[in-house]
């Protein structure tokens, strides 16, 4: 039932051959942003790229989507170039636009592009000169990568040479610089500074204070702390851009100015998120800066707060493309991890004793949870709780070693593909020794706490195995209190030699020199950590041992740091959005029922959790699968207590055709109730539904009984794991 009311910038073309769902103008156009755009406060606002457009608006969404490019928020900036091309379907520029959203996916970026090209002769000489630029770098020819960056460096050089006041010429060229710089080394960062001088002169508040930071991230972070401190305010509404003077600051050791910057950022996320119905993870950078900030938190020791983010991490809806407990650089995945090591470093084992027996502490026979398991067992005394977790770590298999990932930036929201970052003129490394695994490491140390809390064990056998321990993963600190349980404090006082000089490692400095008598040089140490416990929560048990132990009273740590170079902040962080995410209320919708009675799906939450599903009629042979999948697994959706509603674009005496489909039996019920929405508002309204091309989307959407949208996929291809949005209702649907 595809509208031909098209959008109309497009060629239609192959409509016979094309899936419902599925974009009517190719495979690029299935991903990315669907709805249209909106017009964003905050993202660049002193962007300035004028265009050949006489439509005012278009060339309004054209320059949002340059400064949502500087920001690297792909996923919009796309969305953002898609609306000025529907309010302007003759705009070259605007399919550039989208081809430069897709910097990190080339075979959607030539897709996109081959329009600007199809448009080239409506451009200004300037405009092709732009949109050369890609087509040179995504020309069919023998080229390799190298060659590749660099005639794109020097294609953008050639605009800023033959327009000097171009500033937006000047920083894209920074830009492909840097994003090049695993190919084409970066020679002298600070010729490429002196580029950004420049358009800072011009610019203050050019939101290319973003490339300064990564420019020095890894060499001299020093250089970017005035970028730093104007890089958010120069596009607020980007929440990567305030995310990236959290790097900063984090290298600087300024960890109050960093947790300021990543709650920014997180709160601009959250905010964009709920409002435009987006699950956490699908997010450009979102849980690489929430781990980071839980991470920064325990820099500071506001441990609460770390441990309720990543509690809410855990909490986060969870989808198979991007976000379960065993997929690494995600929120579950992350709030695991990041929630056992902060329980660990602060010593808080009945916490992390009742964690490790939850089903998000305990996925299955998982290394890390038996390791910190038998940890805890071992500081409560409980030597058979060690016993037993060294005997379920014995009996995993570990996986077979994989070729190990380089490091990658996710792309933004929907869009799936990843850039690979590597660091410039990293030489290939010579082949290492072979180190032991996790499983290894996890033995060695938990044969080492039996031992320990052995009384018949010999203090030979305890020394052998805890040298044996010297070169592992565990910290310097824990294995000092191990020698110290060993009364050889000379060699515990050694060891605080090389702790961490942060917080953590100063506190266990303090005390591990203390107990080994050396009382002058604890002293010395107790001074530091005065000073970095400005902000450090004061009911922790080791707050408590360091007051009982150095201090007279519990007002021992040092004041604040006053800083005048952060940038000028808004008072109120809670301005930006919330600190953590919480699902949205999800729309009521109108649709009739197959007999034609009007129903809302207010009439079916207000019951039971409802789990709906909008499918486009029973022609569609994924919407079929669908169906079929869930009418499989229709009575265990019952015995959770959560409802199945089907929604299609039929009107009622054609849907009643699903009963076919479904293999039913001539008398026997639907599985389900089957909606009707021939009008296509209520698809509009959860937002099954393409704004470009006019046309309704596959969506699953989950809500509660409260009215709240607890977890939904929409996209050009229908959701038919109906095992796994079982499990995760059930699981979303028990938290609070």
């Amino acid at each position: 039932m595809r509208s031909l009311l098209l959008l109309p910038f497009l060629v239609l073309t192959s409509l016979a051959d094309e899936l419902p769902g599925h974009s009517a103008h190719g495979e690029a156009f299935n991903e990315g942003p669907r709805q249209a755009a909106v017009l964003i406060p905050g993202c660049g606002e002193a962007v300035k790229f004028p265009i050949s457009t006489k439509n005012p608006d278009a060339q309004q969404f054209f320059t949002q989507g340059i400064g949502q490019l500087h920001g690297f928020w792909y996923f919009e900036a796309e969305r953002s170039f898609r609306q000025a091309a529907a309010l302007d379907p003759e705009c070259p520029m605007a399919y550039w636009g989208m081809a430069m959203a897709n910097v990190n996916n080339d075979k959607r970026a030539k897709g996109l592009l081959d329009k600007a090209l199809k448009l080239k002769d409506k451009a200004t000489a300037r405009e092709k000169q732009w949109i050369a630029v890609l087509e040179n770098l995504y020309k069919d020819d023998k080229r390799d990568k190298k060659q590749r960056q660099l005639d794109c460096i020097r294609d953008f050089e050639t605009l800023v040479q033959d327009d000097p006041k171009d500033i937006e010429a000047k920083a894209f060229l920074v830009w492909r610089i840097w994003f090049g710089k695993g190919d084409v080394p970066i020679s002298s960062a600070q010729v490429v500074d002196a580029m950004l001088d420049q358009i800072f002169a011009a610019v203050p508040n050019h939101p290319a204070h973003h490339y300064r930071i990564h420019l020095w991230d890894d060499r001299k972070p020093a250089r970017a702390a005035t970028s730093a401190a104007q890089c958010g305010q120069a596009s607020p509404g980007i929440a990567h851009m305030w995310h990236m003077p959290g790097h900063t600051y984090s290298k600087l050791k300024r960890f109050d100015d960093a947790v300021w910057q990543q709650q920014a950022s997180t709160r601009v996320d959250h905010a964009y998120m709920i409002h435009s119905f987006i699950l956490p993870d699908q997010i450009h950078n979102y849980a690489h800066n929430e781990e980071w900030l839980v991470r920064n938190f325990n820099e500071l020791g506001r441990v609460k707060d770390a441990l309720a983010l990543a509690r809410s991490l855990i909490a986060n809806p969870r989808h198979p493309s991007n976000n379960t407990l065993d997929k690494s650089g995600t929120s579950a995945s992350y709030g695991r991890t990041r929630l056992i090591e902060t329980l660990t470093k602060w010593e808080l084992w009945d916490e992390l004793k009742a964690f490790t027996a939850t089903p998000a502490g305990h996925p299955g026979h998982d290394i890390t949870r038996l390791r910190a398991v038998g940890l805890t067992a071992y500081q409560q005394n409980d030597l058979p709780g060690i016993t037993a977790a060294l005997k379920a770590i014995e009996i995993i298999t570990p996986p077979k070693p994989t070729e190990k990932s380089e490091k990658t930036d996710k792309s933004d929201s929907t869009d799936k593909t990843k850039r690979t970052l590597t660091k410039p003129g990293e030489a290939k490394k010579a082949p290492e020794a072979k180190k032991p695994d996790d499983k290894a490491k996890a033995l060695s140390e938990l044969k080492l706490l039996i031992a320990l809390l052995t009384p018949k064990a010999s203090k030979e056998s305890k020394t052998k195995l805890l040298e044996a321990l010297k070169d592992s993963d565990i910290p310097k600190d824990r294995l000092a209190r191990y020698w110290l349980k060993l009364d050889d404090k000379a060699k515990a006082a050694e060891l605080t030699k090389n702790f961490p000089q942060d917080l953590a490692g100063t506190i266990a400095k303090a005390e591990i020199l203390h107990a080994a008598g050396k009382a002058d040089e604890a002293k010395k140490a107790f001074e530091e950590v005065k000073k970095l416990a400005f902000a450090m929560d004061r009911d922790l048990p080791v707050f408590q041992r360091l007051t009982t132990t150095f201090a007279k009273d519990a007002n021992w740590p040092a004041e604040a740091p006053k800083r005048t170079d952060s940038g000028v902040r808004p008072a109120d962080l809670s301005q930006f959005g919330p600190m953590h995410w919480h699902p949205p209320a999800a729309p009521v919708f109108e649709a009739i029922d197959l007999d034609a009675k009007p129903v809302k799906s207010s009439d079916f939450t207000s019951k039971k959790p409802t789990l709906f599903m909008f499918y486009l009629g029973h022609e569609c042979g994924h919407c079929v699968e669908q169906m079929q999948a869930f009418a499989k697994t229709a009575a265990d959706f019952e015995k959770a207590g959560i409802q199945l509603v089907g929604v299609t674009i039929e009107p009622s005496p054609v849907a009643k055709n699903i009963r076919s489909k479904l293999n039913l039996k001539k008398d026997a019920p639907l599985p389900f109730p089957i909606l009707c929405d021939s009008s296509l508002e209520a698809f509009k309204k959860v937002r099954a539904y393409d704004d470009f091309e006019k046309d309704t989307l596959h969506a699953t959407i989950l809500v509660d009984t409260a009215g709240n949208q607890r977890w939904q996929d929409i996209s050009y291809t229908p959701f038919t794991d109906a095992k796994f949005i079982l499990g995760e209702a059930k699981r979303l649907l028990e938290l609070k």
